[in-house]
């Protein structure tokens, strides 16, 4: 079993790079929606990542905090 320190940083990299790829999709979202798209499939398809990406992170909290009261 790995040292708790370790496996909290592991957990914080993690929830780093999430953040990152959701700054990122929230960026190109935001892009498309200004340039007044008609494609509604290419939108959708773009919030259907942004939901993804944050149930991950949610996730990632979630086990940190977990990991962090024990």
């Amino acid at each position: 079993m790995e040292p708790k320190g370790y496996e909290l940083l592991k957990i914080e990299t993690k929830i780093d790079g999430l953040e990152k790829e959701l700054s990122v999709l929230f960026d190109d979202f935001r892009l498309i929606a200004n340039k007044d798209v008609q494609d509604e499939k290419l939108r959708y398809d773009k919030l259907e990542k942004m939901s993804f990406c944050c149930l991950q992170l949610l996730e990632m909290y979630r086990e940190y905090t977990r990991k962090l009261k024990k």
